[in-house]
């Protein structure tokens, strides 16, 4: 299933995300990158503080357009940094640490959450996109 083929719902569900992460996957595996949500990342997704629903056309976008603009810089972060993926089209904001995992050997994105706001403010690196 191509992530272009999956529906807008209200409510992002769990096939469709997961469908999401096989997509980023892909797209950064020449990077040696897995992405990976966090439980409080899903949660999130469907919160009504984010105004307008966060689709899974955007989440595709947001990573497509992370892997082309940043991606590289992504990759040279050492593990344990943490940094924002902001894209200024949508005002989806992606936080994330990366983690080295040792059982793939391969540097996990953990995407720690997402939110959609204008103007998101964070001490850490960001990535416009």
């Amino acid at each position: 299933m191509k992530l272009i083929d999956l529906y807008e719902s209200e409510q992002i569900t769990a096939s469709q995300l997961r469908a999401v992460e096989v997509y980023a996957d892909k797209l950064f595996k020449e990077l040696g990158i897995d992405i990976a949500f966090t439980k409080h990342f899903v949660d999130r997704v469907n919160d009504p503080r984010n105004g307008k629903q966060i689709t899974v056309q955007e989440l595709g976008a947001l990573f497509r357009d992370a892997m082309s603009k940043a991606g590289a810089k992504i990759a040279k972060m050492n593990k344990g940094a943490e940094a924002v993926i902001i894209d200024m089209e949508s005002d989806i904001n992606l936080p994330f640490i990366l983690k080295w995992d040792d059982s793939n050997q391969e540097l996990d994105l953990v995407a720690k959450t997402v939110m959609r706001k204008k103007g998101f403010m964070t001490r850490t690196k960001k990535f416009h996109v």
